[in-house]
């Protein structure tokens, strides 16, 4: 599942992009228009005069809806929103301040959209046939509207950056060029949150850490080998308690090397050293009983292209 929040400057290729993401993940994208007609009103549809209010004016959003017990228009708007986040398999929301009503979501992917006022007037103006000095004022008009907008329902400035994941600048980024790295994004983080919500269910220990710190050059290499091949990777991300005493308290613990998700399958790398190899064995065998559905395997430095090749010929 992906939940993609697009803000963007006008020009910056912003709308292509959901456009592009939305073919991809074959989803709708949410726009202002798809709100306007879906969102407000009953069955669908906008009480008489109130469709054109909201169009102009982003102060309307903070008016009371009749009859609805004090709820206004950005309330509605922001339950929407969530809930659609909340049902559809992937979800793309282009502006109507997604980027804030979804900043705290665990699945949400916050993307920002820019590209220099040079690239996009130039964009504007090819694309309406209007002077670049006409495709400026539109671009800057746009750019406000948007701001204001989440201004005055967020009390929010839409520029700052810590509301967002990814910022992409398209002066030379093509669509599919975006589109790539944040669908890789959104994988990463997918499968971040499915060790959060594994480790929660079945009482191992999420291990995941912001930065890889390899305990020695063997591990080290391997990860160079799995990036080299494009096989997506996660260090110790999880640690599986595998003995307790009497007290409850754990005596023993596994944290496998690696985990690749497209695999569902966890390495841990050993020497040759018989002694190592008898014990994390015997852990290996230990967590899969434990843990069903859990699979982990000792892999040796010498079978580490052996092991590549294995996993290349199931598409990795």
């Amino acid at each position: 599942m992906s939940v993609i929040t697009i803000s963007r400057q006008s020009g910056s290729l912003g709308d292509e992009l959901a456009n592009y993401l939305a073919g991809k993940l074959n989803c709708e994208v949410i726009t202002r228009s798809y709100a306007m007609e879906n969102f407000f009103g009953d069955d669908g549809e906008t009480e008489e005069g109130v469709s054109e209010k909201l169009a102009d004016s982003a102060k309307f959003f903070l008016s009371e809806i009749p009859g609805k017990n004090g709820i206004t228009y950005k309330d509605l708007l922001t339950q929407k929103i969530t809930e659609l986040a909340d049902l559809s398999e992937n979800l793309i929301v282009l502006g109507l301040g997604s980027c804030v009503v979804l900043k705290d979501r665990p699945d949400a992917v916050n993307i920002r959209v820019i590209a220099s006022m040079e690239t996009r007037k130039k964009r504007i103006a090819r694309r309406y046939n209007v002077t670049e000095e006409e495709a400026e004022s539109t671009a800057s008009i746009g750019d406000r509207k948007h701001k204001r907008f989440v201004s005055i329902l967020f009390e929010t400035d839409l520029a700052e950056a810590e509301l967002y994941d990814l910022t992409l600048n398209t002066d030379k980024l093509s669509v599919e060029e975006c589109a790539q790295a944040v669908l890789a994004l959104a994988d990463k983080k997918a499968n971040r949150i499915k060790i959060s919500d594994e480790t929660a269910k079945d009482e191992s220990i999420d291990h995941q850490t912001a930065t890889p710190v390899f305990k020695n050059e063997t591990e080290e290499e391997f990860a160079k080998i799995l990036d080299m091949y494009g096989i997506e990777w996660m260090y110790e991300p999880k640690t599986f308690p595998i003995e307790w005493d009497e007290d409850g308290n754990i005596k023993m613990a596994f944290s496998p090397d690696f985990y690749l998700p497209k695999f569902n399958l966890y390495l841990e790398l050993t020497t040759m050293d018989q002694k190592y190899v008898t014990k994390k064995n015997k852990k290996a065998r230990m967590v899969m009983d434990l843990y069903p559905g859990t699979n982990v395997r000792i892999v040796y430095k010498k079978d580490f292209q052996e092991l590549i090749e294995r996993l290349r010929s199931f598409g990795g």
